[in-house]
């Protein structure tokens, strides 16, 4: 039995970042490159695609993990910091806010 299939090669990430990198810098032009490395230019694609890709996620904005929910003495601290049940902020804002009033006029 014969088989016509050609042999996959694997190229290590040095040599994909190589190349990428030689297009980028205006080194080589994508014809040249494909044809040094016998690949298509679909291949090549894929490949500056991928480094992109590498690229937003390594400069992008962290996700951070999720906090531990905090124990309840700790919420309710927090809500009644929170809720100022007296008003005094309520009170001190809108003394400001005439403050300017008679400033302003």
């Amino acid at each position: 039995m014969k088989t016509n299939q050609k042999s996959r090669r694997v190229f290590d990430p040095q040599q994909k970042i190589t190349a990428v990198l030689s297009i980028w810098t205006e080194r080589r032009t994508p014809t040249q490159l494909c044809r040094e490395m016998s690949i298509s230019p679909a291949l090549l694609g894929q490949w500056q695609n991928q480094a992109i890709e590498g690229m937003i996620t390594a400069l992008g904005p962290k996700t951070q993990a999720p906090l531990p929910p905090l124990n309840s003495r700790l919420t309710r601290l927090i809500e009644k910091k929170l809720a100022d049940p007296d008003g005094r902020l309520e009170k001190r804002l809108k003394t400001i806010q005439k403050a300017k009033k008679t400033i302003t006029a």
